[in-house]
């Protein structure tokens, strides 16, 4: 999927936290929005490969371990879940692709693609792409304002 789309599902996790929670809502944007992001750093990485270790379970586990490993407040918990989260999410849409991603490494190195409609979804579909954003974009208004 596209940066955009997976920032827009940041943004919905963002309006989904911001729902249950008083935490300022600026900085859990942001923060659901870089770690939704955060799986594709591997491209400007030249020992990586694009959807590969970033782009697995235990990627997804350890960017939360991480955060409640250096987090220092009350709220630690509830920021690692969220990047954990986001994560995941990146996951999930990247599914959709032909490619899939391989959830299960490092114990298998097999690609895995949404249940039903994975893999029928080109990463680089615009008009996927924008129902994504819409969607995600149209339930985050839906969620902050009642």
């Amino acid at each position: 999927m596209k940066q955009l789309t997976h920032a827009a599902s940041g943004i919905l996790l963002a309006s989904l936290a911001l729902h249950y929670t008083s935490h300022n809502a600026l900085c859990i944007l942001c923060w659901t929005v870089t770690w939704s992001i955060i799986s594709d750093f591997d491209v400007h990485v030249p020992t990586l490969e694009h959807r590969e270790v970033t782009h697995t379970l235990a990627f997804a586990l350890f960017s939360g371990a991480l955060v409640l490993a250096l987090g220092k407040s009350p709220s630690t918990l509830f920021y690692a879940s969220l990047a954990s989260l986001a994560v995941i999410l990146h996951l999930v849409l990247d599914s959709l692709t032909p490619n899939g991603v391989p959830l299960w490494m490092p114990f298998s190195r097999k690609r895995v693609r949404f249940p039903v409609i994975g893999g029928k979804i080109r990463s680089d579909n615009r008009i996927f792409n924008l129902i994504i954003q819409a969607i995600a974009i149209g339930a985050a208004i839906m969620i902050i304002i009642p």
